[in-house]
Protein backbone atom coordinates (compact mmCIF):
# COMPACT_ATOMS: atom_id res chain seq x y z
CA UNK A 1 0.00 0.00 0.00
CA UNK A 2 1.19 3.37 -0.64
CA UNK A 3 -0.02 6.41 1.77
CA UNK A 4 -0.17 10.05 0.13
CA UNK A 5 -0.72 11.81 3.23
CA UNK A 6 1.03 11.23 6.13
CA UNK A 7 -0.74 13.53 8.67
CA UNK A 8 -3.38 12.47 11.50
CA UNK A 9 -5.48 10.19 9.54
CA UNK A 10 -3.31 9.10 6.78
CA UNK A 11 -0.74 7.58 9.93
CA UNK A 12 -3.92 6.28 11.71
CA UNK A 13 -5.04 4.27 9.05
CA UNK A 14 -1.72 3.15 7.27
CA UNK A 15 -0.44 2.43 11.00
CA UNK A 16 -3.75 0.15 11.74
CA UNK A 17 -3.73 -1.87 8.17
CA UNK A 18 0.29 -2.29 8.74
CA UNK A 19 -0.55 -3.60 11.47
CA UNK A 20 -2.87 -5.66 10.04
CA UNK A 21 -0.58 -7.09 7.53
CA UNK A 22 -0.02 -4.90 4.66
CA UNK A 23 3.60 -3.38 3.46
CA UNK A 24 3.30 0.07 3.64
CA UNK A 25 5.08 2.74 1.38
CA UNK A 26 4.74 6.68 2.23
CA UNK A 27 5.35 8.55 -0.89
CA UNK A 28 7.79 11.73 0.05
CA UNK A 29 6.91 15.06 -0.17
CA UNK A 30 8.45 16.18 3.13
CA UNK A 31 11.16 15.78 6.39
CA UNK A 32 8.62 14.79 7.96
CA UNK A 33 8.00 11.86 5.51
CA UNK A 34 11.46 11.08 5.76
CA UNK A 35 11.62 10.98 9.18
CA UNK A 36 8.69 8.05 9.24
CA UNK A 37 10.74 5.64 7.26
CA UNK A 38 13.66 6.09 9.95
CA UNK A 39 11.52 6.15 13.21
CA UNK A 40 8.25 4.32 12.00
CA UNK A 41 4.11 5.67 12.16
CA UNK A 42 3.81 6.27 16.14
CA UNK A 43 0.11 5.85 17.16
CA UNK A 44 -1.12 5.90 20.88
CA UNK A 45 -4.74 4.55 21.16
CA UNK A 46 -5.75 7.22 24.00
CA UNK A 47 -9.08 5.46 25.31
CA UNK A 48 -7.10 2.02 24.58
CA UNK A 49 -4.13 3.10 26.52
CA UNK A 50 -2.18 1.29 23.69
CA UNK A 51 0.87 1.99 21.90
CA UNK A 52 2.63 0.69 18.75
CA UNK A 53 5.25 1.33 16.22
CA UNK A 54 4.90 0.61 12.73
CA UNK A 55 7.96 0.22 10.56
CA UNK A 56 6.51 1.85 7.26
CA UNK A 57 9.17 2.14 3.95
CA UNK A 58 9.99 5.51 2.03
CA UNK A 59 8.63 6.12 -1.78
CA UNK A 60 10.42 8.74 -3.51
CA UNK A 61 7.60 8.88 -6.37
CA UNK A 62 4.93 6.70 -6.77
CA UNK A 63 5.79 4.60 -9.98
CA UNK A 64 9.11 3.27 -7.79
CA UNK A 65 6.70 -0.07 -7.99
CA UNK A 66 2.80 -1.39 -8.62
CA UNK A 67 0.94 -0.60 -5.65
CA UNK A 68 -2.63 -2.21 -4.68
CA UNK A 69 -3.74 0.01 -2.75
CA UNK A 70 -3.00 3.75 -2.51
CA UNK A 71 -4.57 5.70 0.78
CA UNK A 72 -5.33 9.66 -0.11
CA UNK A 73 -5.15 11.30 2.99
CA UNK A 74 -4.87 14.89 2.13
CA UNK A 75 -7.02 18.46 3.40
CA UNK A 76 -9.47 19.11 0.89
CA UNK A 77 -7.44 22.60 -0.62
CA UNK A 78 -4.63 19.83 -1.39
CA UNK A 79 -6.98 16.68 -2.87
CA UNK A 80 -6.41 18.54 -6.57
CA UNK A 81 -2.62 18.89 -6.10
CA UNK A 82 -2.23 15.19 -6.06
CA UNK A 83 -3.97 14.10 -9.18
CA UNK A 84 -0.79 14.05 -11.48
CA UNK A 85 0.99 12.00 -8.84
CA UNK A 86 -1.67 9.04 -9.13
CA UNK A 87 -1.66 9.70 -13.08
CA UNK A 88 1.96 8.30 -12.82
CA UNK A 89 0.39 5.01 -10.86
CA UNK A 90 1.02 1.93 -12.52
CA UNK A 91 -1.03 -1.40 -12.70
CA UNK A 92 -4.82 -1.23 -11.62
CA UNK A 93 -4.71 0.19 -8.12
CA UNK A 94 -7.62 0.52 -5.81
CA UNK A 95 -7.33 4.43 -4.59
CA UNK A 96 -9.03 5.00 -1.49
CA UNK A 97 -9.83 9.31 -0.92
CA UNK A 98 -9.97 9.64 2.96
CA UNK A 99 -11.44 13.24 4.02
CA UNK A 100 -13.10 15.64 3.65
CA UNK A 101 -14.30 16.23 -0.47
CA UNK A 102 -17.63 17.98 -0.13
CA UNK A 103 -17.54 17.78 -4.13
CA UNK A 104 -17.51 14.11 -3.96
CA UNK A 105 -17.02 11.92 -7.28
CA UNK A 106 -17.36 15.20 -9.18
CA UNK A 107 -13.74 16.25 -8.35
CA UNK A 108 -12.35 12.94 -8.82
CA UNK A 109 -10.88 12.75 -12.83
CA UNK A 110 -11.82 10.24 -14.89
CA UNK A 111 -8.62 9.39 -16.33
CA UNK A 112 -6.66 7.71 -12.64
CA UNK A 113 -5.54 4.14 -12.91
CA UNK A 114 -7.43 1.12 -11.37
CA UNK A 115 -10.72 2.25 -9.81
CA UNK A 116 -11.50 4.20 -6.77
CA UNK A 117 -13.73 4.58 -3.89
CA UNK A 118 -14.30 7.45 -1.44
CA UNK A 119 -14.02 7.41 2.38
CA UNK A 120 -14.19 9.27 5.31
CA UNK A 121 -13.00 8.76 8.91
CA UNK A 122 -14.20 7.77 12.39
CA UNK A 123 -11.11 8.67 14.44
CA UNK A 124 -10.06 11.51 15.61
CA UNK A 125 -6.50 13.13 17.30
CA UNK A 126 -3.72 14.99 16.93
CA UNK A 127 0.27 14.73 16.79
CA UNK A 128 1.82 15.26 20.39
CA UNK A 129 5.72 15.51 18.96
CA UNK A 130 5.86 12.61 16.81
CA UNK A 131 3.24 10.28 17.90
CA UNK A 132 -0.29 10.36 16.44
CA UNK A 133 -2.68 10.63 19.71
CA UNK A 134 -6.33 9.96 18.85
CA UNK A 135 -9.60 8.39 20.00
CA UNK A 136 -11.93 6.41 17.94
CA UNK A 137 -15.08 8.78 17.26
CA UNK A 138 -18.42 6.23 19.21
CA UNK A 139 -21.09 8.26 17.05
CA UNK A 140 -19.66 8.00 13.32
CA UNK A 141 -17.81 4.83 11.75
CA UNK A 142 -15.23 4.67 9.63
CA UNK A 143 -17.76 5.09 6.30
CA UNK A 144 -16.63 3.77 3.11
CA UNK A 145 -18.56 4.26 -0.10
CA UNK A 146 -19.82 0.63 -1.54
CA UNK A 147 -17.43 -1.37 -3.91
CA UNK A 148 -16.89 -4.26 -5.41
CA UNK A 149 -13.55 -4.42 -5.49
CA UNK A 150 -12.20 -7.28 -3.39
CA UNK A 151 -9.35 -4.97 -2.30
CA UNK A 152 -12.16 -2.82 -0.83
CA UNK A 153 -13.48 -5.85 1.48
CA UNK A 154 -9.75 -6.23 2.66
CA UNK A 155 -9.35 -3.16 3.59
CA UNK A 156 -12.44 -3.27 5.69
CA UNK A 157 -11.70 -6.75 7.19
CA UNK A 158 -8.65 -5.47 8.57
CA UNK A 159 -9.88 -2.38 9.97
CA UNK A 160 -12.39 -4.23 11.46
CA UNK A 161 -9.98 -6.29 13.00
CA UNK A 162 -7.94 -3.88 14.40
CA UNK A 163 -11.14 -2.54 16.71
CA UNK A 164 -12.77 -0.19 14.07
CA UNK A 165 -15.85 -0.03 13.35
CA UNK A 166 -16.81 0.02 9.80
CA UNK A 167 -20.10 1.38 7.28
CA UNK A 168 -20.78 0.87 4.11
CA UNK A 169 -23.00 3.24 1.95
CA UNK A 170 -23.94 4.06 -1.87
CA UNK A 171 -24.86 8.07 -1.09
CA UNK A 172 -20.94 8.81 -0.39
CA UNK A 173 -21.33 11.87 -2.27
CA UNK A 174 -24.43 13.36 0.15
CA UNK A 175 -22.85 11.53 3.04
CA UNK A 176 -19.70 14.43 2.43
CA UNK A 177 -21.94 17.12 1.34
CA UNK A 178 -23.84 17.00 4.37
CA UNK A 179 -21.01 16.43 6.67
CA UNK A 180 -19.15 19.31 5.20
CA UNK A 181 -22.15 21.56 6.19
CA UNK A 182 -21.82 19.64 9.87
CA UNK A 183 -18.03 20.72 10.00
CA UNK A 184 -17.96 24.36 8.27
CA UNK A 185 -20.52 25.00 11.21
CA UNK A 186 -19.24 23.25 13.78
CA UNK A 187 -15.44 25.25 13.08
CA UNK A 188 -16.86 28.53 12.52
CA UNK A 189 -18.46 28.58 16.00
CA UNK A 190 -15.42 27.60 17.43
CA UNK A 191 -13.33 30.24 15.51
CA UNK A 192 -15.73 32.65 16.95
CA UNK A 193 -14.14 31.88 20.17
CA UNK A 194 -10.38 31.76 19.14
CA UNK A 195 -11.32 28.31 18.86
CA UNK A 196 -11.50 27.57 22.46
CA UNK A 197 -13.74 24.15 22.72
CA UNK A 198 -14.23 25.04 26.55
CA UNK A 199 -15.72 28.57 26.01
CA UNK A 200 -17.56 27.17 22.48
CA UNK A 201 -19.42 24.73 25.78
CA UNK A 202 -20.10 27.00 27.87
CA UNK A 203 -21.62 29.27 25.46
CA UNK A 204 -25.69 28.39 25.61
CA UNK A 205 -25.96 30.93 22.65
CA UNK A 206 -23.39 30.53 20.56
CA UNK A 207 -24.34 26.68 21.00
CA UNK A 208 -28.09 27.61 19.49
CA UNK A 209 -26.69 29.25 16.62
CA UNK A 210 -24.41 26.74 15.57
CA UNK A 211 -27.57 23.92 16.24
CA UNK A 212 -30.08 26.14 14.39
CA UNK A 213 -27.43 27.05 11.36
CA UNK A 214 -27.08 23.24 11.13
CA UNK A 215 -30.78 22.50 10.64
CA UNK A 216 -31.01 24.84 7.80
CA UNK A 217 -28.06 24.04 6.10
CA UNK A 218 -29.77 20.08 6.00
CA UNK A 219 -33.00 21.50 5.23
CA UNK A 220 -31.05 23.53 2.43
CA UNK A 221 -29.37 20.18 1.08
CA UNK A 222 -32.81 18.32 1.84
CA UNK A 223 -34.55 20.46 -0.62
CA UNK A 224 -32.07 20.17 -3.45
CA UNK A 225 -33.10 16.27 -3.07
CA UNK A 226 -29.70 15.37 -2.03
CA UNK A 227 -29.54 12.09 -0.07
CA UNK A 228 -26.84 10.60 2.29
CA UNK A 229 -27.44 12.47 5.77
CA UNK A 230 -25.92 10.43 8.18
CA UNK A 231 -28.73 9.12 10.64
CA UNK A 232 -27.04 9.90 14.06
CA UNK A 233 -26.68 13.99 12.73
CA UNK A 234 -30.30 13.54 11.47
CA UNK A 235 -31.66 12.58 14.41
CA UNK A 236 -29.78 14.61 16.86
CA UNK A 237 -30.66 18.06 14.56
CA UNK A 238 -34.12 17.70 14.65
CA UNK A 239 -35.54 20.74 15.27
CA UNK A 240 -37.72 19.22 17.89
CA UNK A 241 -34.60 17.70 19.86
CA UNK A 242 -32.26 20.84 19.52
CA UNK A 243 -32.65 21.33 22.85
CA UNK A 244 -31.36 18.15 23.38
CA UNK A 245 -28.69 18.86 20.38
CA UNK A 246 -27.68 22.19 22.66
CA UNK A 247 -26.99 20.18 25.68
CA UNK A 248 -24.88 17.65 23.64
CA UNK A 249 -22.23 19.63 22.24
CA UNK A 250 -21.73 21.81 25.06
CA UNK A 251 -20.39 18.46 27.03
CA UNK A 252 -18.60 17.42 23.89
CA UNK A 253 -17.08 20.60 24.14
CA UNK A 254 -16.36 20.80 27.47
CA UNK A 255 -14.67 17.47 27.46
CA UNK A 256 -11.20 16.64 26.15
CA UNK A 257 -13.46 15.24 22.94
CA UNK A 258 -14.15 18.63 22.18
CA UNK A 259 -10.48 19.58 21.21
CA UNK A 260 -9.36 16.43 19.77
CA UNK A 261 -13.06 16.10 17.50
CA UNK A 262 -12.84 19.40 16.45
CA UNK A 263 -10.61 21.92 17.68
CA UNK A 264 -6.79 20.63 16.88
CA UNK A 265 -8.51 20.83 13.50
CA UNK A 266 -9.77 24.02 13.24
CA UNK A 267 -6.15 25.07 14.34
CA UNK A 268 -3.98 23.12 12.14
CA UNK A 269 -6.67 23.22 9.02
CA UNK A 270 -7.38 26.40 8.51
CA UNK A 271 -7.26 26.32 4.68
CA UNK A 272 -9.36 23.52 4.91
CA UNK A 273 -12.17 25.48 7.15
CA UNK A 274 -12.19 28.19 4.68
CA UNK A 275 -12.98 25.54 1.89
CA UNK A 276 -14.89 23.55 3.71
CA UNK A 277 -17.13 27.80 4.74
CA UNK A 278 -16.75 28.83 1.05
CA UNK A 279 -18.15 25.70 -0.38
CA UNK A 280 -21.23 25.70 1.89
CA UNK A 281 -21.86 29.70 1.36
CA UNK A 282 -21.74 28.71 -2.43
CA UNK A 283 -23.82 25.31 -2.61
CA UNK A 284 -26.62 26.78 -0.52
CA UNK A 285 -26.24 30.50 -1.46
CA UNK A 286 -27.81 30.86 2.23
CA UNK A 287 -29.14 34.87 1.83
CA UNK A 288 -33.21 34.13 2.55
CA UNK A 289 -34.42 34.87 6.12
CA UNK A 290 -34.82 31.09 6.31
CA UNK A 291 -30.97 30.25 6.70
CA UNK A 292 -30.69 33.85 7.88
CA UNK A 293 -28.23 31.73 11.06
CA UNK A 294 -26.38 29.71 8.84
CA UNK A 295 -25.29 33.35 6.88
CA UNK A 296 -24.41 34.89 10.23
CA UNK A 297 -22.23 31.90 11.36
CA UNK A 298 -20.43 31.44 8.10
CA UNK A 299 -19.77 34.54 6.64
CA UNK A 300 -16.39 36.58 6.73
CA UNK A 301 -15.42 37.77 9.35
CA UNK A 302 -13.46 41.37 9.23
CA UNK A 303 -10.03 40.31 10.70
CA UNK A 304 -8.52 43.61 13.09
Amino acid sequence: MLLIGAGVIGSIYAGQLALGGCRVWVLEHSKHDAELARSGIRLEDIDAKSRFTVPVNLAHSAVEQTYDVVLVAVQAEQLASVFPELRRLQGSPHIVFFGNNPSGHALIPEDLPGDYELAFPGVAGGFEYSTVRYVHVDQQATTLEISDNPLSKTVQTILEGRGFSVKRTNSMDGWLAYHAVFIACMLAALEAVDNDPQALGRNRLLLKRLCRAIEEGFAGLKLQQVRGLPRPLAILHLPILRPIAIRYWGNIMCSGRGELYFAAHARHGAKEVEVLRQWALQRLQPNEEKMSHLQELLAPKERP
